[in-house]
């Protein structure tokens, strides 16, 4: 009889525990999405107009980050279409890789409406992304980024592999 006791009780602390973990895990992710949904929000309303405005440009860069990478110069081409962004990295970040620049590369041409393609040269790497490409590469009008939070947080999450 005491071992059925001893059983029904392990079978009731597992039972609260594994209740618990999962509420934990659900509290966790919450709390992620909270994060996120954040991040997003602070990203949509820092989106930008005009590429001319180099203030604003320079915050929505600084919002997005560009990895451990603080140190940069950026050059606006807006003399005559297409319209660029150029940035070039003080010194050399070998932990910069192409998918940090896809990353920021898509939410810059999404997030600046007159932006054409995006450059960063680190060092000896270069790369470059135009519109079409990032259009190509989230499956949808890069520009339609700046419709809605929802839609842009929908494509990061694409990205993310969230």
């Amino acid at each position: 009889m005491k071992k059925v006791i001893v059983l029904t009780l392990c079978l009731v602390l597992m039972v609260f525990a594994g209740s618990g973990c999962s509420q934990l895990t659900d509290e966790a992710k919450s709390n992620i999405s909270d994060k996120v949904s954040a991040k997003v929000s602070e990203l949509y309303s820092s989106k930008v107009e005009s590429l001319g405005d180099n203030s604003a440009v320079s915050n929505l860069i600084n919002e997005i980050g560009l990895g451990n990478i603080t140190n940069y110069t950026i050059e606006l081409e807006t003399s005559q279409e297409p319209y660029g962004l150029i940035i070039n990295v003080a010194q050399k970040d070998d932990s910069f890789t192409e998918s940090d620049f896809s990353l920021t590369a898509v939410q810059l041409l999404g997030l600046i409406s007159n932006l054409d393609y995006v450059e960063v040269n680190n060092g000896d790497q270069h790369y470059e992304m135009t519109a079409d490409e990032a259009t190509a590469l989230i499956n949808e009008n890069v520009k339609n980024l700046s419709d809605s939070a929802d839609k842009l947080e929908s494509v990061l999450n694409q990205l993310t592999g969230n």
